[in-house]
């Protein structure tokens, strides 16, 4: 029988791609183990091309999900449903993800502290670029120090990406670029309707 959390991801990919999304991550968290307390289903979505999902989408594929799971009625205490996009720090949830990002900062998590490459003791995290990924593993250049470290996915607890200060400083100058855009846009309407 699958887990809670295998069903809710069932459900959600479900709804999701009803509204041609792809399903990120599904987490359910919060509340006690008593039933005490709200819990929050939060479900991180994108387009089949990696881009954001946008509001109207989230809110329709959201109102599906809520309508699926109380059919399903598999989480049995009060909970409230969040759908959104993943953001800068996406989660880097299988191979595909890691393969997809290769080049791209990240910070990962291990079950277990590891040896640090430096070899002044361990790391129970480290932040640094994607290479060479496969189905298994892959190399991570860790930003402090520069050093080479090979680690296995199943090493991984928890990844997601962080963009660096240039990601970012990219990111700015494209919205900046947009928002001046759309503003020229709206300026010529303006002309036009005053014609």
């Amino acid at each position: 029988m699958a887990t809670l959390a295998e069903q809710i991801s069932q459900q959600a990919a479900a709804a999701l791609a009803a509204h041609g999304l792809v399903l990120v991550q599904a987490r359910l968290s919060g509340g006690t183990a008593s039933g005490r307390g709200k819990q929050t289903l939060d479900v991180m979505a994108e387009m089949p091309d990696g881009t954001s999902p946008t509001v109207e989408l989230c809110t329709a594929a959201s109102r599906t999900l809520s309508a699926q799971m109380d059919v399903a009625d598999i989480i049995k205490t009060p909970y409230t449903l969040e759908v959104g996009s993943p953001g800068l720090e996406r989660p880097l949830m299988n191979p595909a993800d890691y393969l997809r990002f290769n080049g791209k900062q990240a910070k990962l998590t291990f079950t277990r502290p590891i040896a640090n490459p430096s070899g002044k003791g361990v790391l129970g995290s480290t932040v640094g670029i994607i290479t060479e990924p496969t189905e298994t593993s892959l190399k991570i250049i860790m930003a402090e120090g520069g050093y080479t470290l090979v680690v296995n996915f199943n090493q991984i607890h928890h990844a997601h990406l962080t963009p660096s200060k240039e990601e970012l400083a990219e990111l700015m100058k494209a919205a900046n670029v947009r928002q001046k855009a759309a503003a020229e846009a709206e300026a010529d309407d303006e002309s036009v309707t005053e014609a």
